[in-house]
């Protein structure tokens, strides 16, 4: 899903910062096959964009007079492409304030920056249109992994007129990390907490002190801030955000991959009474039973090879049994899956596991069994399930965003290409002929 391609004006005003806004219009896409993905496909079909909203989708829709006709018959129209998990805009040195393993408080929208070195110039702004070749026009962006509790992450989009119009949810999760990671980023520089034990131990005892802040403080009434009476505490910004967490307002985006890991995530949210996600879950199938039996979806990391959130895995015992079947056993158990980059805005692994080659990383699993609809939905509904936005993004639906995107072919083939690309309704990406 590459090539020459033409970023229309509201995406160069997304990466340059522009705050000129753009004219609303009514665009028809007429004649494709169209994939809502929330029901059944349309051959033949028309999807009507209006005001950057879904206006209509079907066979007979009626076009509004002044509206601009794009005829796409032979193409592929389905909405764009969600990525459940990356780093997109947030620079190496952002991802994660490495002398503290626990940072509630600190917020990724604060280190995003579509307009700075990970967005702008040369550099980024070729970075936002390979992910609009690719067809995303969402993501979750977040913490890194080398703390505990990184932070809290945001839904953003990969185009629009001004800052504000990429933010679709902010705070979207609180990004904690279980495994080896934390463990030896630590031993590495002599620091606590070195052991499982004490990841875990440390965990618990910060949210049992949230739960104690919460009583004193009113906040467990999901005010913000306390209650209208004054508060007992003085306010404090982790303790809101494990707030937001306690009281079911966001959930934990938990990076396991070991069962032992996963087991642990499964525990502390049961313990403490929050939502659960497990992110990479390399060995999630070992456990699917578990995890279908609870409800907690599964955001996997890249499946066509053996690495985790952009890097070689340095321990395969850490890991279990990386397989690329994992998604389709996950999806058999009834394990509600996502499927994401993990891409990174570092490191020697990071471009090969870029969002724009989503789509490609995703086919593995149909290729394994799991068929294309459900595959679909992966990278685009269900990522919006799982990350709150799904009364805006992930389906073809009316009153949705008008989200948009066009491929010459099976979106599934690596032979396919992203010929237009809309999102809030805007012509964001074209490619050349």
């Amino acid at each position: 899903m590459r090539g020459a391609a033409r970023v229309a004006a509201v995406a160069l005003a997304a990466i340059h910062g522009a705050g000129a806004g753009v004219q609303a219009q009514t665009v028809a896409l007429i004649g494709g096959l169209v994939y809502p993905v929330s029901s059944e496909p349309v051959a033949g079909g028309t999807v009507l964009m209006v005001d950057g909203r879904i206006a209509a989708v079907g066979a007979d829709v009626e076009i509004p007079a002044g509206a601009e006709v794009v005829d796409v018959s032979g193409s592929v129209v389905m909405p764009g492409i969600i990525d459940a998990m990356s780093y997109y805009g947030i620079a190496g040195e952002d991802m994660n304030e490495v002398p503290n393993p626990l940072t509630p408080e600190l917020r990724i929208i604060e280190a995003f920056s579509p307009f700075g070195p990970m967005g702008a110039g040369p550099a980024g702004e070729i970075r936002v249109r390979e992910l609009l070749s690719g067809g995303v026009t969402a993501t979750y962006i977040g913490p890194g992994d080398g703390t505990v509790i990184g932070g809290q992450g945001a839904v953003v989009k990969t185009a629009g007129a001004r800052f504000d119009d990429l933010i679709v949810r902010e705070p979207a999760a609180i990004d904690i990390t279980l495994g080896g990671k934390p463990a030896a980023t630590y031993r590495e520089q002599s620091r606590s907490p070195s052991t499982r034990m004490a990841v875990v131990a440390q965990l618990r005892d910060l949210l049992v002190r949230a739960r104690e802040w919460m009583a004193g403080s009113g906040a467990e009434s999901g005010e913000e801030g306390g209650s209208d009476e004054a508060p007992a505490v003085p306010r404090n910004l982790g303790m809101e955000a494990l707030a937001r967490l306690l009281n079911g307002e966001v959930p934990a985006r938990v990076q396991a991959n070991a069962t032992r890991d996963i087991r642990v995530a499964i525990e502390l949210a049961e313990e403490f009474g929050f939502e659960l996600v497990i992110d990479g879950g390399a060995g999630a199938h070992q456990m699917a039973g578990e995890l279908a039996d609870r409800g907690i979806p599964v955001v996997l990391g890249p499946i066509s090879h053996p690495y985790i959130s952009g890097e070689e895995i340095p321990d395969p015992g850490d890991y279990g049994d990386v397989d690329e079947r994992n998604a389709v056993w996950l999806h058999e158990a009834g394990v509600h899956v996502s499927l994401a980059s993990f891409s990174r805005g570092f490191g020697s692994f990071g471009p090969g596991v870029a969002g724009q080659w989503l789509l490609i990383d995703a086919s593995i699993a149909h290729g394994h069994g799991m068929s294309q609809p459900d595959v679909l939905r992966a990278v685009t509904l269900s990522p919006a399930e799982v990350l709150g936005v799904a009364d805006r993004l992930g389906s073809l639906e009316v009153g949705k965003d008008a989200d948009v995107v066009v491929f010459d072919g099976d979106p599934l083939s690596i032979r396919t290409w992203a010929t237009r690309v809309y999102v809030g309704g805007q012509l964001v990406h074209e490619r050349e002929n």
